[in-house]
């Protein structure tokens, strides 16, 4: 199959034991190697089959509008079209006609508030089903201009339903082993802590800090978190008057990973007074989610990354061959074979590469998006 490799790596990621917040972003990002898609989204329900949160593939920077589409998305879904909604799931796998839901559509708020802002004009929704119970749906999209998912596309989805339900019932891990290093992005501010100009990077991880999913009732960390970086800056100013303050740096970490904020005096050219302040945030990722981004694109067979996955993890040749039920003679054998095939010598070596590819393709994907 020409997207077999692109599968596997959605099934793995599904499979990986990470949180929800954390695997199905990255669902939505990768399934579009296989369904060609974008502004791709999650709707979670509650037990009376509500829209009660909502993850997204990607942050909304602008603060009305993450508030504002909870509060729409949830008002459409009344009981009655809440009743259509799932009454057609019954007897189909997908729903790609959104006048199905409401013959006028396309005139109502739920349209021309939330889905045509964003070109999400053509839509794949699949229910995702939990012993029984539809707790929420896959909803992929694609702009005017291109053509409506296809039949083929439209049958993918029921498949990979499972693996969905699955990564929806992993165990929140307390425990997690975040990347040192991450994605990063830039804010000018002024002494007392105003926001004078931020890269494009930097508006996308302020905005995932302060919401990393959207909720009908629930609130963005914007304000608690531009006081908390307005006083990293009269911090940063107080030891810049030789007075004793707390180090001007934070760390703050939500369901979507960890962010670093530090903050850097700036001079200005001619040393008048009035200095500006550089606020940089990194945003860490689990390191796990890191590797199996970076093990998707190499040449491994699906046991060679398993077996990679762990390696990099630090586990043990006896540790890999408990865990994965083989003979620490066959973990000898993959593992000769990875080192071969990723030119590496030592298991020491591997993490490092693998950070670097990842890095490397995430690079590119953000160039794209620009």
């Amino acid at each position: 199959m020409k997207h077999a490799k692109s599968i596997a790596y959605l099934r793995q990621l599904c499979c990986s034991g990470l949180s929800k917040e954390v695997v199905i972003p990255e669902f939505l990002r990768a399934i579009q190697a296989v369904i060609p898609s974008g502004s791709n989204t999650f709707s979670g329900w509650n037990e009376s089959i509500i829209p009660t949160y909502f993850i997204l593939e990607n942050a909304i920077a602008d603060l009305d509008a993450s508030e504002l589409i909870p509060v729409i998305i949830s008002a459409f879904f009344t009981p009655e079209r809440t009743n259509s909604f799932v009454g057609w799931f019954i007897t189909h796998p997908t729903l790609t006609d959104s006048k199905i839901l409401d013959r006028n559509f396309y005139k109502t708020d739920f349209y021309n508030l939330i889905f045509r802002p964003y070109d999400q004009h053509h839509s794949l929704l699949t229910l995702v089903w939990i012993n029984g119970k539809p707790v929420g749906t896959i909803n992929l999209f694609r702009p005017r201009h291109q053509k409506p998912f296809n039949t083929r596309e439209q049958n993918l989805m029921p498949q990979l339903l499972p693996y969905i339900s699955h990564a929806l019932q992993a165990p929140d891990d307390k425990s997690i082993q975040y990347s040192e290093t991450g994605s990063s992005g830039l804010m000018i501010m002024t002494v007392q802590g105003q926001i004078e100009l931020m890269s494009y990077q930097a508006k996308n991880l302020l905005a995932l800090a302060c919401h990393p999913t959207l909720t009908a009732n629930g609130r963005s960390e914007e304000a608690e978190m531009l006081a908390k970086l307005a006083q990293l800056c009269r911090n940063l100013d107080t030891i810049f008057q030789g007075k004793h303050a707390a180090p001007p740096s934070w760390s703050y970490t939500n369901s979507r990973g960890r962010f670093i904020f530090c903050a850097h005096w700036l001079n200005k050219q001619n040393n008048e007074p009035g200095g500006f302040i550089g606020m940089t945030i990194e945003h860490q990722e689990p390191l796990t989610l890191k590797i199996l981004r970076a093990l998707q694109a190499l040449p491994l067979s699906t046991m060679q990354k398993e077996v990679a996955l762990l390696l990099a993890q630090g586990f043990s040749n006896e540790k890999i061959g408990e865990h994965l039920h083989i003979k620490n003679t066959t973990v000898k054998d993959h593992l000769n074979k990875i080192f071969i095939k990723l030119d590496i010598h030592h298991r020491e070596e591997l993490l490092p590469k693998l950070l670097v590819l990842e890095k490397q393709c995430v690079d590119v994907a953000i160039s794209i998006v620009k």
